[in-house]
């Protein structure tokens, strides 16, 4: 067996490894809030199934939450309410509930780390040297737990995971094509117009970050073409593009435009508190919190840093074309950051900026960091690539030594489950922060009421139970 085969078995079962330590790290995750009125659907998050695309909302002028999220309450709601149920065939009530939400979550690491591989190594076999490469050097970065309250893709809530990583991953898998095209002019094949097309419109309609991703993403694309024609009249322009603009970029943004105008009848935007120069002065105050809360993000920043001064000091064609790609890279973060106020205003997230609101940042810093590693572990040579190579392994093992912790974070949750199962009583006492599919203590049992009918849904008591925190 050669060097080549050793280095790809290694890479290949730190992978496997790391996913499956992931995985026992999402199953041991509480659910959190925002639970049970999403997957059973409460009055109010009923008014968003009547009404998928927010035309009633546009046409009788009645406000309600999420007019514009269809399709990501829709895939919560499906998902919460079948795939337990169908995992109960093996596994009994309580566990299938966390063994669902870990699966979703999982699924996200998977589809995240194999966008960005077989992206950046432009190999598709996960079996690929090349591609495990890149693979074993974003794995780390993907925090569980560690540095996750900064840098953190899978949010530790179920609900917060259905409204902000699945749709950027499936973003990702949408803009992927688009993106080899203009990077390797790589065609766009027939077939995969039939995938893509439909998500032009569910995409905008899902999470809340996407149209302004989306909209970003394409006037930069919009702008680097009509630069690199030099097009100057607008039949230059027009004819600067390529299919894939029409067909998939443009209807993308105008399905974006739309969201952001059903944005204007949430219901959960009105009695704005903080006006937003107020919110323009907060912004700062969330940056400088994002920075310099923990070690993760300035470690991730120091190494771009370093990857790029020796880049530049490397002067080859491919770093000439990453370094370009990383200064465009640059501007839509500059944007995204600086348009971030206009979201609104939360009180959850007081300073504007938080790991979620982020979350765009965090995936294009980590690709940075990891075309930028790839590039220069390809083109390094001798003992200046064994030094790099040796400080890229400390900094990752860092990250992963960071991630290590997770297990058991659910064990109060699972013995209140159990509780409720057992009890002979209709209204259970539990203890004091104990959280059940909730942010805090419940005193009230009645506000247990929607909880108590999704549990007994899951099986998981006899008959609906309500609840209630010790004081």
């Amino acid at each position: 067996m050669n060097k080549q085969n050793i280095v790809t078995i290694l890479l290949a079962l730190f992978l496997v490894g790391d996913l499956v330590f992931s995985f026992a790290q999402y199953y041991n995750t509480p659910l959190y809030g925002d639970t049970a009125g999403h997957i059973m659907p409460d009055g109010v998050i009923q008014k968003v199934f009547d009404d998928p695309l927010g035309i009633k909302a546009i046409t009788t002028n009645e406000k309600h939450p999420n007019p514009n999220r269809f399709f990501v309450h829709f895939t919560y709601n499906e998902y919460f309410l079948k795939v337990p149920i169908i995992l109960q065939k093996f596994a009994n009530p309580v566990s299938s509930v966390y063994l669902a939400a870990a699966i979703i979550k999982i699924l996200v690491q998977i589809m995240f780390l194999y966008l960005l591989a077989s992206f950046i190594s432009q190999k598709r076999s996960i079996l690929s040297s090349n591609f495990l490469v890149v693979a074993a050097l974003t794995a780390p970065l993907f925090q569980a737990y560690g540095y996750w309250s900064r840098m953190g893709i899978n949010d530790k809530s179920i609900a917060y995971t259905f409204f902000y990583a699945v749709p950027l991953v499936f973003l990702m898998l949408f803009l992927k094509p688009v993106l080899e095209n203009l990077f390797y002019s790589k065609p766009i094949q027939k077939y995969k117009y039939l995938f893509l097309l439909p998500l032009t419109i569910i995409l905008p309609l899902s999470g809340p970050l996407i149209p302004a991703i989306s909209g970003i993403t394409i006037l930069l694309i919009f702008i680097w073409y009509v630069n690199k024609n030099k097009a100057k009249t607008i039949i230059d322009i027009l004819q600067s593009l390529p299919v894939s603009f029409y067909v998939l970029l443009t209807p993308l943004a105008l399905m974006c435009i739309y969201s952001i105008f059903l944005g204007f009848y949430n219901s959960q935007n009105q009695g704005e508190m903080v006006s937003l120069t107020d919110r323009f002065m907060l912004l700062p105050q969330g940056i400088w919190k994002q920075l310099f809360h923990s070690f993760g993000v300035p470690l991730l920043l120091s190494l771009i840093g370093l990857n790029i001064y020796l880049i530049k000091r490397n002067h080859t064609k491919q770093g000439k074309k990453l370094l370009s790609t990383i200064k465009w890279i640059g501007i839509f973060i500059i944007i995204y950051i600086v348009l971030l106020p206009l979201g609104g205003y939360r009180s959850y997230r007081p300073l504007i900026i938080r790991h979620d609101t982020i979350l765009p940042v965090t995936v294009l810093l980590i690709y940075i960091f990891t075309a930028s590693s790839y590039n220069l572990l390809r083109q390094l040579k001798g003992g200046v690539k064994r030094k790099y190579l040796f400080t890229l392994i400390v900094c990752l093992t860092l990250y992963t030594a960071v991630d290590y912790k997770g297990i058991g974070r659910n064990k109060c949750e699972r013995l209140a489950f159990d509780k409720m199962k057992n009890s002979e009583e209709r209204i259970i006492k539990l203890p004091k922060d104990c959280y059940v599919m909730d942010w805090s203590n419940t005193f009230d049992y009645n506000k247990s009421e929607g909880r108590a009918k999704l549990i007994y849904y899951w099986n998981i008591t006899p008959e609906i139970k309500f609840f209630y925190n010790e004081q």
